[in-house]
């Protein structure tokens, strides 16, 4: 279901409960006379909003509303001292209590926190269970992302209340606004919360509320995660299955609930990878994955449940009105989500295409197990994201992790396709020489005096370039070794193809008194050369094996031989003049499989003398 729809859902199921109920059906009919389906979908939404529960019909769901209404009690009125401290003023409202900001007023120091209270009326056994169980939670957590636990005690009444540093922020959506953070410095403020959640379940805490209005942003930049009131200690048995069930179902806020949350189901830290997502979806696009509408549960669940989120890409595009209990409304447009991230509509989109759109999918997964294995795997994608390096969430192809690759490392890129470019053209000017020299002197030119410079040069580059590889890739001794070795193997076979394509009648000399191919050839240039030439694809194909798997190793061989052999026909044929070769497909693809066969036997002796590549993803 598209945002478009459920914004039209939206707009008439409002305008119906405003309604009499005997004139919603004629005026949905007129409203819906050319979409039934819509019709029907809004009828649900009533028939629900008509089947509610009396306790029901006050709006006990959703980021603005609060959970009970109660009448202050006289005794804790502002101005109250608790302890060491004067309560000063009302500063927010929880499930199960009330927030005050606080002085210290014992004359020892000044400092201002926030104290809770539980609130009169929710003081009965479970709440005050839970409550304590919120103050040793915060007790046992001690991260600079959190707030921090200062004291605790009862007050006269013996309503339990603890201490907090007191945060002065703005939720974290709101923060990244006012400071118009483009995409790349938002993700880097929810690493921050990532490592606050982590630490967390590091220590069997699942939040189960995390919400932008429970992450708050300091003038600093700092991130602190608050309100650990229906928080879950993993190694401790719950409170009982139907109060927790009810409580849960009063006190979560739906529109950053899980599946299972929603459902009531038993909950793990793969709940709190799913509000994650959910925060993250609305920091970078400044919609909400979904349209709820309260409060119809029953709807909210459904499409919870079973609603696809639209992609982080896609959604920014659309126009929808503000959120419940924003204040003031305004709508949300592609260019208010752009101006205060990437200024431009079609910028912000690019950006979050890909690896974004990939990343909060998996992250919003409805099947818990097909999440993120944990918030530290979300935030290392997310890193992952930050360094070009590729992500877990996108496809594992070859040609992504190449493009990433070289996204990552451009300038080395262009360095080393500028160095190949420069070495061809050396060799080419070198080859147009000789063919100069051969033209000028005929055969009476020995053809080891043409061939030789263009070998020579060939060891100069390839030894230089296989140096270069081992600084560049801090090889083992063995592996190098190794390599060499393969590179031996390697000019092996190219001397057994190139007795093969002599006997098969594929190349011939053109010096008459030359016919033997290997005779052009000074041995103590050809074997140097020939190793070299070997060694280095050799050793890249370890490289390749780290980063990409077998499939890349086969990639570059099959690529390369197919390169090599179309090269040495031009080279020798057309450029030197020397060979007269056979370019039948058979016989092309004949050559192509023994060069990969030849740099295949020469990796596979790398592999004996050091072992198999470590299987570690591109870096």
């Amino acid at each position: 279901m598209t945002p478009e729809r459920l914004q039209r859902i939206r707009a008439l199921y409002e305008a119906a409960i405003e309604l009499d109920t005997s004139t919603v059906a004629g005026w949905l009919a007129r409203e819906c006379q050319d979409d039934a389906e819509l019709a029907v979908e809004v009828a649900r939404l009533l028939n629900a909003r008509r089947n509610l529960p009396d306790w029901f019909s006050s709006p006990l769901l959703g980021p603005s509303a609060r959970a009970f209404d109660f009448i202050m009690n006289p005794s804790l009125a502002e101005g109250m001292q608790l302890g060491a401290y004067k309560l000063i003023r009302e500063i927010g409202q929880g499930g199960m209590g009330t927030v005050f900001l606080a002085d210290r007023a014992d004359g020892a120091y000044r400092k201002q926190v926030a104290i809770k209270i539980v609130r009169p009326g929710r003081n009965n056994a479970d709440i005050l269970d839970r409550f304590r169980r919120e103050r040793n939670i915060l007790a046992s957590l001690d991260h600079p992302n959190i707030a921090r636990l200062i004291d605790g005690g009862s007050t006269a009444e013996g309503l339990p209340y603890f201490v907090m540093e007191f945060i002065d922020g703005q939720p974290i959506h709101r923060w990244a606004d006012a400071h118009k953070l483009n995409i790349s410095r938002r993700l880097q403020l929810f690493l921050q919360v990532c490592e606050a959640v982590h630490y967390a379940h590091q220590r069997l805490v699942v939040h189960r509320d995390l919400k932008p209005g429970n992450i708050l942003v300091t003038s600093e930049g700092v991130v602190k995660l608050l309100d650990f009131g229906i928080a879950k200690v993993l190694d401790q048995p719950a409170i009982g299955d139907l109060a927790e069930t009810a409580t849960m179902a009063c006190l979560m806020t739906p529109e950053y609930a899980s599946p299972e949350q929603v459902k009531g189901q038993a909950l793990t830290t793969l709940s709190d990878v799913y509000s994650l997502g959910v925060v993250l979806y609305e920091l970078l696009t400044g919609h909400r994955p979904y349209q709820l509408m309260k409060p119809a549960l029953a709807e909210m669940v459904r499409v919870i449940e079973e609603v696809e989120p639209a992609r982080p890409s896609q959604v920014v595009t659309t126009r929808e009105e503000a959120p419940p209990g924003e204040d003031p409304p305004h709508p949300v447009t592609p260019e208010s989500v752009s101006e205060v991230r990437e200024g431009d509509p079609r910028r912000l989109r690019r950006r979050l295409e890909g690896d974004l759109d990939c990343i909060l999918m998996m992250a919003l997964r409805k099947e818990a197990s097909r999440r993120y294995g944990s918030v530290e795997s979300f935030s290392d994608d997310v890193q992952r994201h930050l360094e070009s390096r590729p992500v877990k969430a996108q496809q594992d192809g070859l040609w992504y992790r190449a493009s990433r690759f070289v996204r990552r490392h451009p300038l080395g890129v262009a360095a080393g396709a500028l160095i190949v470019v420069t070495v061809e053209a050396v060799l080419l000017a070198g080859a147009s020489e000789m063919q100069v020299a051969v033209d000028a002197g005929g055969q009476r030119l020995p053809a080891q005096a043409v061939v030789g410079p263009q070998l020579l040069t060939w060891v100069c580059v390839m030894l230089a370039a296989f140096c270069g590889l081992v600084l560049l890739l801090r090889p083992s001794r063995r592996r190098v070794a190794g390599a060499l070795a393969g590179g031996i193997i390697f000019a092996a076979m190219w001397i057994v193809r190139l007795r093969i394509d002599y006997a098969m009648g594929w190349w011939k000399s053109r010096y008459a008194g030359m016919p033997d191919l290997l005779s052009l050839f000074s041995p103590w240039l050809m074997l140097p050369t020939l190793v070299c030439v070997g060694a280095v694809p050799i050793l890249i194909c370890w490289w390749l094996a780290r980063r990409f798997g077998a499939r890349g190793v086969l990639l570059w061989i099959v690529v390369l031989s197919a390169f090599l052999t179309l090269r040495d026909r031009v080279w020798w044929e057309r450029i030197l003049g020397l060979m007269t070769i056979s370019h039948g497909p058979a016989v092309v693809l004949a050559d192509i499989a023994l060069m990969a066969l030849g740099f295949l036997v020469g990796y596979g002796v790398m592999r004996i003398i050091a072992g198999p590549a470590s299987n570690r993803t591109m870096q």
